[in-house]
């Protein structure tokens, strides 16, 4: 009696077991089937039917290998055989699966064997990693296109000081494994000494919360100097304080060397080209003193040969003021001058060139200590592009004001207007607005030459405009 007793106890407790276990496959929010050794699918539970989006009527009694991707099915025979023919007692494998609408699913498998009535099954718990997978093949994707494209990102912790980067950041200083820590230092020692405050001061300026736009020369590793461009932006807790600095930096090497290369070519040929143009110049001179012995044609022949060649002067003076070694040569002959005056004068010269009316107005007396030769060459280049964007505008309106410290000039004309994502790079060297670059001769370099004589007076150029209704270009300088 004892021993059908205890028969009976066990009976229940593995039933108990039994029920439990059912339990727990079910409500499990881990995707769970149980296997047979030919990989039958023999009972799935409903986070599996969720992963799969099927039910479990239509999963129970069919083979694993129904779902899974062809290049992976190995994976699923090399399971098989581990557990049933080798007796392992667990195996993982990563697979792709194909659900009902026939998108891709990534898991981690884990498989481990148990005995039932006699049988071997495998309890087999799938852990979807789609989400992850995808993020690595991104993150993959993005170092691949960061390495190729010569651009690491980085990140600064203003409390640490430690930089976290990408794979191929430390690449672009010569290290060919990635270093264990990157701190600040780790940068400072490899900026050119030259170049050190304005970086220093670059970084100071986006711990405050302002943005980076830095190029500096490096010397890597191997004592190789290179161009690179720092750019970067601040990143804000909730108090509105800067917590870190999220940026890239880009090798911009090539396109230094072209721009010097560039540079040469300009500054050679706009000097062999002011010879034979000074010369030309010279002798039409000569031919204007003869005007009035001429016929009318041949008059107006000299007239319209001196115009084209004060054009072609103009061309020539502006390749050579738009070469880099001009602007690091800029050499500024200040002198206190009468701003407005030398404005009038200018629009006086402009009345010879166009029909526009110029009207003036502003400070009479406001006197300016700056160089009145290079401020004279802004100004008629302003007054030049107001008639460009408004060649239906009939005139011109130009003010000289003043605040506190500065001088502002404003040249306001009423016509076609720059759309606002073309303002930015307004001042860029060679650009021309689209609406006027097909109908004005000109290298595009008037606005960005006035923009470096503004600048090296310490003053600052913009336009504010308005598609339709026309544009406003001012400039500032200090007074004294």
């Amino acid at each position: 009696m004892k021993e059908e007793g205890n028969i009976k106890d066990f009976q229940k407790k593995f039933l108990d077991c039994n029920d439990k276990f059912d339990t727990i496959f079910e409500l499990t929010s881990a995707a769970s089937k149980i296997i047979a050794a030919d990989l039958t699918i023999i009972k799935v539970n409903g986070a599996l039917e969720e992963l799969l989006g099927y039910e479990a009527s239509e999963i129970e009694g069919t083979k694993i290998m129904e779902y899974a991707c062809e290049e992976y099915k190995e994976h699923w025979h090399k399971l098989q055989s581990e557990l049933w023919s080798n007796q392992v007692p667990f195996f993982k494998l990563q697979a792709c699966l194909y659900r009902k609408d026939r998108k891709v699913i990534w898991v981690n498998v884990t498989s481990i064997l148990f005995k039932d009535e006699g049988q071997i099954y495998g309890f087999t718990v799938l852990d979807d990693v789609t989400g992850l997978k995808h993020l690595q093949e991104s993150e993959s994707r993005l170092n691949m296109a960061l390495k190729y494209s010569k651009l690491a990102v980085w990140e600064l912790d203003l409390k640490s000081k430690l930089i976290s980067r990408s794979a191929s950041h430390d690449e672009l200083f010569g290290y060919p494994d990635k270093q264990e820590d990157w701190t600040l230092d780790s940068y400072i020692q490899h900026v050119l000494d030259e170049d050190l405050p304005r970086f220093r001061a670059a970084i100071n300026e986006a711990s405050q919360g302002n943005k980076m736009d830095q190029q500096v020369r490096l010397k890597t590793t191997d004592g190789t100097i290179k161009w690179v461009n720092f750019q970067a932006s601040p990143e804000q807790d909730e108090t509105g304080r800067p917590v870190k600095i999220l940026g890239t930096i880009a090798d911009i090497t090539k396109d230094k060397l072209h721009e010097r290369h560039k540079d040469d070519f300009i500054s050679i040929a706009s000097h062999e080209l002011k010879t034979p143009v000074t010369s030309l110049k010279a002798s039409l001179q000569l031919l204007s003193r003869l005007m009035e012995e001429m016929s009318d044609r041949a008059r107006a022949m000299v007239v319209q040969a001196n115009k084209s060649v004060n054009k072609i002067t103009v061309l020539v003076d502006d390749l050579l003021n738009a070469s880099k070694s001009y602007k690091e040569q800029l050499q500024l002959k200040k002198t206190v001058f009468n701003l407005y005056k030398v404005v009038d004068e200018c629009c006086v010269q402009l009345s010879f060139q166009s029909s526009h009316e110029t009207i003036l107005d502003g400070n009479q007396d406001l006197e300016v200590n700056a160089d009145a030769e290079r401020i004279e060459r802004v100004i008629i280049n302003l007054l030049t592009n107001a008639i460009k964007y408004g060649p239906d505008s009939n005139k011109i309106h130009i003010h000289v004001g003043q605040t506190a410290t500065m001088a502002k000039v404003s040249v306001t004309d009423r016509g076609i207007g720059i759309a606002p994502e073309k303002i930015p790079v307004l001042f860029d060297r060679y650009y021309q607005a689209e609406q006027v670059k097909d109908h004005y001769s000109g290298l595009g370099l008037g606005l960005f030459i006035s923009a470096e004589i503004v600048k090296k007076h310490g003053g600052d150029i913009g336009v504010d405009s308005i598609q339709g209704k026309g544009s406003t270009f001012w400039f500032t300088i200090p007074i004294t």
